[in-house]
């Protein structure tokens, strides 16, 4: 009996330990909001380990098991009423900041939430569009900041992109967000990526041809896929410029509104073009009157 006992006392510490993870968290943001981990979540990445910091600067965070959304409120004056969600790269294996980027569409009247999103930790993307439709969902009930809920869009840089293209897609026609500005994505799984850690860590070791196919967003685009502008630079190493082309001309054979600009250089992450990838937003912003209040 007493060997049963201090088996059991022994189960329970480990079921104490596994559900009292260690989280991370961004600064700088106006609010910290926690939707769920993988307790209180439909999906569950079955990550067992504390989340790290993946580097000293403490841009980047691996082993995601909870999904937080930074809102940084839009400047009073200038508030268009127009919310963005911006979901971070890091290939799927760790979620960079967003704050630098939420900070320049809050200076610009854009209410900005970026997400610290659980990841897919070896195929469990269910988990990973969970939390990216949440984030969506959660930034339409902010109208106490000024968001109008039919003017709430998403952003996303590398996987980020990914991810805010696959959102676009894949939620239902009426609650779809307004619009999709995918920074230098990973669009396509079938033609770059068969071999490199982001698919194994986005579909699992074990993933065949057609779960690449099926999780290339090319493939996902209706009609109803919202307007997409795709910023990205010829000189992509790391993900070539065609991943964005493939996206493009799906978009444009189903008559969405679309639009493609790609710089002759800055590398994965367009680091010369600021100033101008900025006014090309903004400028898209207004062609689509969302800017008008």
């Amino acid at each position: 009996m007493k060997k049963i006992f201090a088996l059991l006392v022994l189960m329970a510490g480990v079921t104490f330990s596994a559900s009292a993870q260690k989280t991370l968290s961004f600064e700088g943001a106006d609010e910290i909001v926690r939707l769920w981990d993988n307790t209180t979540a439909k999906y569950s990445n079955y990550e067992t380990k504390d989340e790290q910091w993946r580097n000293e600067k403490k841009s980047s965070i691996k082993h995601t098991s909870s999904c937080e959304v930074y809102i940084f409120k839009a400047a009073a004056e200038k508030n268009t009423g127009i919310g963005v969600v911006i979901f971070p790269g890091g290939g799927f294996l760790s979620v960079g900041s967003g704050t630098s980027t939420a900070k320049w569409y809050a200076s610009q009247g854009i209410t900005a939430a970026f997400v610290k999103y659980r990841l897919p930790n070896g195929g469990h993307n269910k988990a990973t569009l969970e939390d990216a439709i949440g984030a969506v969902r959660y930034l339409r009930t902010r109208t106490d900041l000024g968001v109008d809920p039919a003017k709430v869009g998403v952003t996303g840089s590398s996987a980020g992109g990914h991810i805010a293209a696959w959102v676009s897609n894949t939620m239902a026609d009426e609650e779809k967000p307004a619009f999709a500005i995918p920074l230098y994505p990973s669009i396509t799984r079938t033609e770059f990526y068969s071999t490199k850690p982001c698919n194994y860590a986005l579909m699992g070791r074990n993933y065949c041809y057609q779960d690449a196919v099926d999780m290339s967003v090319q493939n996902m685009v209706t009609p109803n896929t919202p307007p997409t502008l795709l910023l990205l630079c010829d000189d992509d190493r790391t993900v070539p410029s065609h991943s964005s082309a493939t996206y493009y001309e799906a978009l444009i054979r189903h008559g969405v509104k679309a639009s493609m600009h790609i710089f002759p250089s800055g590398g994965h992450g367009m680091k010369k073009n600021d100033e101008e990838r900025c006014k090309i937003i903004l400028d898209w912003l207004d062609w689509l009157g969302l800017t008008k209040k």
